[in-house]
């Protein structure tokens, strides 16, 4: 009994600290919906490069081309790099079929790539654009008109052109209610520091001091390094489509890639980047690494309230999972308030699940993506955050310090996806 009493004031004051993360994210979306927008108007078109890496991209280099082609701002101001990272399919020969300056070198990474075709860009400002993402016509317009004296970097909303299957769906929920998230942030002293890699436009001459450096989220580091540096990184609103896992190997495989390197940003930089005082070092790089500690301790006590309280029959465990795993089961829970005896555990859970649900429905709103389909997604989006996101983050933790007692870094520089 006693160690039921301790699990459960324990997660208690668990679900207390993603409580505030919660209301912390209302708060600084507020303040970026009333917070003077800086922008300046546009009297001269400054030239802009397109610099796009590929790697075996010949179904989806077309298509992405096309979309800068596409793009409301003056042609002869707009200049498109791509760069081949020694595909072996026809990658080259699609994009050469267009009028753009196109670039073969041997395959080392997308971050070589990169910097091989920061060295060709002419612009002053320089648009890096994954060859799997579409970019929408309104953006560039929009994202120079942000480029104020301290703005480094400005990065699209995020959506998904590939929704058709039920994972995409779900991360197209995801990528929209990381968007809205974005956007709060966006009132901080130094912005987004999550930016969009896909789609981001940088100061030419920023980007080619830092480079890109060769590690598994290229655009993470930067973001965290251009921060470091005083600049602001932000969103607009302008959607860029990109293409998202359709199996959930590869999904598992991409997110743990991904979190991975947020944790080998410790022993890249140790603790340089919380010297100085900002909200780089007081709010966004802690919420980063809270999610670790949070999914290492949520997953455990998750199963063991599960195994303390589903009901031993087959119909009414069954019933007790649907409950937990969609936003069904608190609507279950608010109307039976007035039975059960309420605890700690029991208001809190309610209290975050309500705040979640309504951020993910007041960001699809807000960017006209609510429909059948997104709505139902949001309605059993727990299983994917817990199942996919939070067992990623543990898995790429049991990575980190597996390669760090044996002192090595893992090498994921010359994935694209």
């Amino acid at each position: 009994m006693q160690v039921e009493n301790f699990l459960l004031s324990f997660n208690a004051i668990l679900l207390f600290s993603l409580l505030l993360v919660h209301i912390s994210w209302y708060v600084l979306l507020a303040f970026s919906f009333f917070k003077k927008k800086e922008r300046k108007r546009v009297r001269k078109y400054p030239l802009v490069s397109v610099l796009i890496p590929a790697y075996n991209e010949e179904k989806n280099i077309g298509k992405c081309i096309e979309s800068v082609l596409g793009l409301e701002y003056p042609k002869s101001k707009l200049e498109i790099v791509v760069v081949d990272d020694g595909s072996v399919d026809n990658t080259y020969k699609v994009a050469k079929s267009y009028n753009v300056e196109v670039y073969r070198i041997k395959h080392k990474g997308k971050p070589s790539a990169l910097n091989y075709g920061l060295k060709k860009c002419r612009g002053e400002y320089i648009l890096i654009l994954d060859a799997d993402t579409l970019i929408s016509k309104e953006f560039l317009m929009e994202a120079i008109s942000h480029f104020t004296e301290n703005v480094g970097a400005v990065s699209a909303s995020m959506n998904v052109w590939n929704d058709k299957k039920i994972i995409a769906i779900f991360q197209k929920v995801e990528y929209i209610f990381a968007s809205l998230f974005k956007k709060a942030l966006n009132s901080l002293d130094r912005g987004s520091l999550y930016i969009f890699g896909a789609a981001t436009i940088y100061r030419a001459e920023l980007l080619k001091k830092l480079k890109f450096k060769n590690v598994s989220t290229e655009d993470f580091d930067l973001a965290v390094r251009i921060q470091a540096q005083g600049y602001r990184t932000i969103q607009v609103d302008t959607f860029a489509y990109t293409k998202v896992p359709e199996s959930i190997k590869s999904l598992y495989k991409q997110r743990i890639r991904w979190y991975s390197h947020a944790l080998h940003l410790f022993k890249l930089y140790r603790l340089r980047f919380f010297k100085s005082l900002s909200s780089l070092s007081l709010y966004t790089l802690p919420l980063t690494y809270y999610w670790y500690f949070f999914a290492i301790l949520s997953i455990p006590l998750t199963f063991y309230q599960i195994y303390y309280w589903i009901p031993r029959g087959i119909f009414e465990a069954l019933f007790f999972l649907f409950r937990w795993f969609s936003f069904f089961g608190t609507l279950y829970n608010i109307y039976m308030l007035q039975f059960w005896r309420v605890n700690a555990n029991l208001i809190l859970g309610i209290s975050i699940s309500i705040l979640n649900f309504f951020f993910i429905f007041l960001s699809l709103a807000y960017y006209k993506q609510l429909s059948l389909r997104t709505l139902t997604a949001s309605l059993f989006i727990y299983p994917y955050f817990f199942f996919i996101v939070n067992f990623s983050l543990v898995f790429s933790l049991f990575i980190f310090f597996k390669n760090y007692l044996t002192n090595k870094l893992p090498h994921f520089g010359v994935l694209y996806q």
